[in-house]
């Protein structure tokens, strides 16, 4: 599902791109992630020496937040076989003196092969779309998208993006630019519950410039999103409107929610918290924006404000779907310079992944009992 969500939301909203410029750039992006599984409580603490993030699919049984930390460096061209990249961060990150970044030089590009994503092979493929806070559904919608209607054009935009988006989950993938990143294999990056963002970055490199940013007491790990309602002891039930309620995230600029549901192996159905229909409202996952993007979707309501805390799914509109997965992030503060090469910014945000249910999962309530909205 994760693959297709991908490949709609690259149909929906076209990939933005970096300036076609030699100008190279500097990421340092902090999350505060949270995977839960309706149906499936949240397990107790574990004893210390154990960690379930190394288990494959423990963190989302865990319902435990994880803090991450991800530096991106984009660099235009091939770096030479010599290139280094390195960062000195803050006393109060816990990671040590140094961060050496590893790196990542582009490849050529290769046609798709076979088991590679076909929009041709999907030819009764239909997408329902569904936007804004209610009970029940607004006027106008939903909007329908049928596979069939794609121009040739769009059917290959969509096979070249899926064929890069491996290679841009795993790198932020810009084509023709090296990329320097960390975590690595070496340095695995584990953040722990009380380190900090704040102080300076100063970065080294001896391809594509040095540069330092500081972030200030305001730029900090964001608190995780808690949701108070609805339970999740067992599964969601997805006949009537769902109330999503949580508790207030401090610092949070923008907030965006969006539901993913699959009826059958034809049919998605996407609703979002945006009141607005625009393209990137449906996106499942905006990466890290920037705050002046952040407050202008607020302005325009295609996000919600940061001190939102509740947000309504209308009736009825993933009640046949086989199984329905929502998604939520919060933006916070972010630090960066109006020049340097590289030219650098940091940026926080939190995330919710919740499986809510569906009829897939119908024979998991047994575990938690009947779902209900919390009181």
């Amino acid at each position: 599902m994760k693959r297709l969500v991908l490949a709609v939301c690259l149909l929906l909203a076209a990939t933005k791109a970096f300036a076609a410029d030699n100008q190279a750039y500097l990421g340092i992006f902090a999350a505060t992630k949270v995977s839960r599984m309706a149906g499936m409580p949240a397990m107790p603490a574990l004893p210390p020496g154990m960690d379930m993030s190394k288990m494959p699919g423990m963190s989302m049984l865990s319902g435990a937040p994880e803090r991450m930390l991800e530096v991106r460096l984009w660099s235009p061209g091939v770096a030479p076989a010599d290139a280094f990249a390195r960062i000195a961060p803050p006393v109060g990150l816990k990671q040590g003196d140094r961060l050496d970044l590893g790196i990542y030089r582009p490849e050529p590009e290769k046609a798709a092969g076979p088991g590679e994503f076909n929009p041709d092979a999907m030819p009764d493929f239909t997408i329902k779309l569904y936007w804004g806070s209610s009970d029940t559904v607004k006027p106008g919608q939903p909007k329908i998208i049928r596979w069939q209607g794609l121009t040739a054009e769009q059917k290959g935009q969509l096979r070249k993006e899926a064929a890069r988006s491996p290679k841009a989950g795993s790198y932020f993938y810009k084509p023709d630019w090296t990329t320097a990143y960390w975590p690595t294999e070496k340095q695995p990056g584990k953040i722990s519950k009380d380190a900090s963002l704040i102080g300076n970055y100063a970065l080294t490199t001896n391809y594509t410039g040095n540069v330092a940013l500081d972030a200030p007491p305001n730029v900090e790990f964001l608190a995780p999103i808690e949701l108070s309602s609805p339970r999740l002891e067992a599964p969601v039930p997805l006949e009537p409107a769902i109330h999503f309620a949580w508790k207030p995230i401090p610092n949070a600029l923008g907030l965006h929610a969006a539901i993913f549901g699959m009826e059958g192996k034809s049919t998605m159905v996407m609703w979002s918290s945006s009141e607005v229909y625009t393209p990137e409202a449906m996106s499942a996952d905006w990466g890290y924006l920037q705050m002046a993007q952040v407050l202008e979707y607020v302005n325009s309501t295609v996000m919600m404000k940061g001190d939102r805390a509740s947000v309504a799914v209308p009736a009825g509109i993933f009640a046949n779907c086989d199984m329905a997965m929502f998604n939520m992030v919060g933006y916070g503060p972010g630090a960066a310079l109006p020049e340097g090469q590289p030219l650098p910014r940091i940026q926080t945000k939190t995330t919710l992944n919740v499986m809510l249910g569906g009829k897939a999962m119908a024979g998991m309530g047994a575990m938690g009992g009947e779902g209900a909205p919390a009181e």
